[in-house]
Formats: C-alpha cells, structure tokens, sequence
C-alpha cells in the first residue's frame, strides 16, 4: 500500500473551464489516505471526483465494503458536505503527494490534467481549527 496526501484546491477564477496558469486557487479539504500500490495518479482522481461528487445514499451504501470505499469515503463526503463545499468540478485541482514528490492535476471536462506547481494557491487542508471556525459561524448564524 502507498500513503497519499491528497489535497483539495478549489478554482475561484473558473469554475467548469479548464484550469489555467495564474487562475487562483483554494485548498478547502486534505486526506492521507492508503491506496493500493499500483494505483494511478489519475485513479486518484477518479477516487476524489466520486467522493466530493456522489450523493451520500450511494456513498452511504458501501461502508461496510473497504474494498469498494467504505466507511472513510462515507465519513470524508459527509464532512465535505457538512463544511458546505461545492462540488468538485472542471479547472478544480488536486495536489498528490506520496513519498517521492507532488503531483497536480487539474480536473477537465473528461479525466485530468498533469500541470505544474500552481503558482497562485491559498488555504488550508482539513484541521482542527477549519472545524472550529465553521461551528462558530453556524452558532451566529
């Protein structure tokens, strides 16, 4: 099994076009997370698309099947829904880490995109105090 870091970046300059260069972009979300080992940059991203984009009943139905997602993908969707992030859609990236280097691809309209470091990102992955913030806002608002 390979570790991954898997980062969520969502594109505040285009969403469903194509990422390009200098578009500013946001990490909303991160996740270690083990794959098989022959598993595929790409196949990480079908992997991110279908959690950030499937509907939690069909999620829902294969927690008790580690092999087909499981209770991570379940418990991870849920989460993304519950800090109300958008879909994961065209010019959204990802940045894959595993031991050796970090990989970007850029969500198109079929598959993805290898591009380079992306010069123009903010944010944060998932911590303790994104959490906190959000619960905050939801008892003002």
């Amino acid at each position: 099994m390979t570790l991954f870091y898997i980062a969520v970046y969502h594109n505040n300059d285009s969403r469903f076009f194509p990422y390009e260069p200098g578009h500013t972009l946001t990490k909303v979300i991160s996740h270690w997370r083990h794959f098989p080992d022959q598993t595929s940059l790409e196949d990480v991203g079908e992997w991110a698309y279908r959690v950030f984009n499937d509907d939690l009943d069909s999620l829902q139905g294969r927690r008790g099947y580690p092999d087909r997602g499981g209770e991570l993908d379940f418990l991870l969707a849920c989460t993304y829904r519950l800090l109300k992030l958008r879909s994961l859609s065209a010019g959204d990236v990802l940045g894959i880490t595993t031991e050796q280097n970090t990989t970007f691809l850029a969500c198109e309209f079929n598959g993805w995109r290898v591009i380079p470091i992306p010069s123009n990102r903010s944010g944060k992955g998932l911590t303790a105090e994104a959490i906190y913030q959000h619960l905050r806002k939801g008892r003002r608002g």
